[in-house]
């Protein structure tokens, strides 16, 4: 497990920067690293997170999840109505238009639909009305606490850390002009990447058994 401080000074030394001061730059750079890596379309377990909430009758609006990247599956809502136990999803669509449809059209009871309303600042979720009170859960990709060079996070003690730190090395070695380092930290990001990617497959996949061909 590595930690902020030591992704620092590893950099350094790889660079061959012992001696010259850039802290600002590398937390700079990190911060930038961890933006790019979280607009990604690929996204590790550990953001994944579930988050709990109440819903009270005549709500057509969810409380915002703090820090929401994307849902990371289909069934993002899931709820319940209060005095039952059976869980169920809210179905996603794409526009406002297709929710009021559904509202006009009439909803059977027990329903929930949802779109993701991104027009203002942030993001909130609009829900066709709901008869009786709800409880629910967003299961979606959570953004990591924003660097300041005195925290960690799981990027900088998780299994990404060489990762996110091989993308700082790879701009500071331009701002450098050290071609040396460029490909050493360019070559360490492309190895880095591929081992997240297959990390992440594995744990998308490692239970799945796959079937060729069509079902008997």
């Amino acid at each position: 497990m590595s930690t902020y401080a030591e992704l620092e000074l590893r950099c350094k030394r790889r660079l061959g920067r012992r001696g010259m001061t850039i802290t600002t730059e590398f937390l700079d750079e990190m911060k930038a690293a961890q933006e790019k890596l979280e607009r990604n379309p690929t996204l590790p377990r550990f953001l994944k997170v579930r988050e709990p909430g109440v819903g009270a009758a005549g709500a057509t609006t969810l409380v915002n999840p703090a820090d929401f990247i994307r849902f990371y599956d289909d069934a993002g809502i899931e709820y319940t109505i209060d005095g039952t136990t059976e869980k169920k999803f809210a179905t996603r669509l794409d526009t406002f238009q297709q929710l009021q449809s559904k509202i006009n059209n009439g909803i059977p009871e027990g329903q929930m639909f949802y779109f993701i309303d991104e027009s203002s600042s942030g993001i909130t979720f609009r829900i066709n009305e709901q008869t009786e009170d709800f409880s629910y859960a967003y299961r979606y990709y959570k953004k990591q606490p924003v660097l300041t060079g005195a925290n960690d996070n799981k990027w900088t003690t998780g299994p990404q850390a060489e990762y996110i730190m091989a993308m700082a090395g790879v701009e500071l070695a331009v701002w450098l002009r050290d071609d040396r380092a460029l490909k050493y930290f360019t070559d360490l990001e492309a190895k880095e990447r591929r081992s997240m990617v297959s990390q992440i497959e594995s744990d998308e996949w490692g239970d799945t058994d796959l079937v060729m061909g069509d079902p008997d």
